[in-house]
């Protein structure tokens, strides 16, 4: 039976474990019609280069201190000499008392809890599912090759614990306790009477400031320019390609 060993390339980036074919080393190249998946054979690719633009500072910022002047101005104003105020008269409150009913104790819930119901079953698991590994094989020209290999899955029957029923609440009721009280109520609340007195007002001349004197910071932007450079994208390396049909 043919196998035709399938497409992928991979750069240097196979399992860390890798099987090597006895059967390879000892007498060349095999790709193993019955177990291989996948082979590859190892190439080297040259450095990768790219052209960049970068900017650069042909005149670096700077900033420039404007300073301006205060103004002021002389101007007459009505300034108040004595304030006016509100002299308040104040009638107290009046009280009575009443009865009423209070919650001691307010009504209440607790729950009686049955606990949940349990049985054992059986079951198949997986302890290992089926996966590949890669054998490396030598032929009898000195070309490397990888083979993807499946390894079967691992299985076996366990027993676990499922929930048959749920744990449930019972709901019991408290019902609440009340007290009648004698509590003193306000029946009219203060009242306040407020009296104004109106202030005393003169007239000055003073130097008003319109504007302070003050300092403000002018920032100039950076004259920038571009530089072009070449740097090294991806450095050259080895890495696996798909082996020809034809090896084997």
């Amino acid at each position: 039976m043919l196998v035709r060993c399938a497409v992928a390339v991979v750069a240097a980036t196979f399992p860390a474990v890798l099987a090597t074919s006895p059967s390879a080393l000892a007498g060349g190249f095999s790709c193993d019609a019955g177990r291989s998946v996948e082979c590859y054979e190892k190439i080297a690719t040259p450095d990768v280069y790219r052209t960049i633009e970068r900017p650069v500072v042909v005149a670096p910022a700077r900033t420039e201190v404007v300073r301006e002047p205060a103004i002021a101005m002389r101007r007459t104003e009505r300034v108040e000499v004595r304030p006016g105020r509100w002299t308040a008269e104040v009638s107290p409150a009046q009280y009575g008392t009443i009865e009423k009913t209070i919650v001691v104790r307010p009504a209440s819930m607790r729950y009686v809890v049955m606990p949940a119901q349990y049985h054992t079953i059986r079951q198949v698991v997986v302890v290992r599912p089926a996966s590949y590994r890669w054998e490396r094989s030598v032929d009898r020209h000195g070309r490397e090759t990888m083979c993807k290999v499946v390894v079967p899955a691992v299985s076996r029957e366990v027993e676990r614990s499922v929930q048959a029923a749920p744990a449930t609440r019972v709901a019991e009721v408290i019902a609440a306790t009340y007290r009648t009280v004698r509590q003193t109520v306000q029946v009219a609340p203060p009242t306040v009477r407020h009296v104004y007195s109106p202030g005393t007002y003169a007239y000055v001349d003073r130097t008003v400031l319109l504007r302070p004197a003050s300092e403000r910071v002018v920032h100039h932007a950076p004259v920038l320019g571009v530089a072009t450079s070449q740097v090294l994208v991806q450095k050259g390396s080895s890495r696996w390609q798909r082996a020809s049909a034809s090896w084997f």
